[in-house]
């Protein structure tokens, strides 16, 4: 599945982490119904890994499908 990764920007909270450069991402039950909850699987390119529970968004809008866990989020391309 192809995603484009969404920074995000919290720098106005706490100092920024450009430590953790993510490396690749893999989704448990993705599937594409608006306020699905899934499992997104995060590999950082130090070798840490990561799940995150995962929301997954339709905007009607734009006409995009996004999953958001909140600290990573990605809008699926295909």
């Amino acid at each position: 599945m192809e995603y484009k990764i969404i920074e995000k920007s919290w720098s106005k909270r706490r100092k920024m982490d450009t430590t953790k450069a993510i490396a690749e991402i893999h989704f448990s039950d993705l599937v594409k119904t608006h306020n699905h909850f899934c499992q997104m699987h995060v590999h950082y390119q130090d070798g840490s890994f990561e799940t995150l529970i995962a929301r997954v968004i339709y905007n009607p809008l734009n006409q995009h499908w996004v999953v958001d866990g909140l600290k990573v989020a990605v809008r699926l391309l295909n």
